[in-house]
């Protein structure tokens, strides 16, 4: 369910809307998430989680994912409720990093 993958600078890691099958966690490296070519926002963080809500909502991608930087991500496949049974931590990671992510858009919104 949860392999480590290493991906080349410029390589895709997930495509905007396909229909997603695993997840992402950051260990090492740069990504670059892209929404119809432009890059909307990026990542170095270890630890942070990326094309989770299309998982979870059983959507396709809403944006592609790819390396800006060499980078290794933990791939984690399967369905959310499985995953979130099999690894607790990363399930609370998750919840921890949607919430941020919705305070972060509501303080910009109501700037």
């Amino acid at each position: 369910m949860a392999k480590l993958r290493k991906f080349m600078k410029g390589e895709m890691i997930a495509n905007e809307g396909e229909k997603a099958t695993k997840f992402f966690v950051l260990v090492d490296g740069k990504v670059g998430i892209f929404k119809n070519g432009v890059k909307i926002s990026e990542f170095d963080k270890e630890g942070t989680i990326l094309g989770e809500m299309s998982l979870i909502l059983k959507k396709p991608r809403t944006a592609s994912i790819l390396a800006i930087t060499n980078a290794e991500l933990l791939e984690v496949e399967g369905e959310i409720e499985d995953i979130i049974k099999q690894y607790p931590d990363i399930s609370r990671k998750i919840i921890y990093s949607l919430a941020e992510r919705l305070a972060k858009l509501t303080e910009e919104f109501t700037n």
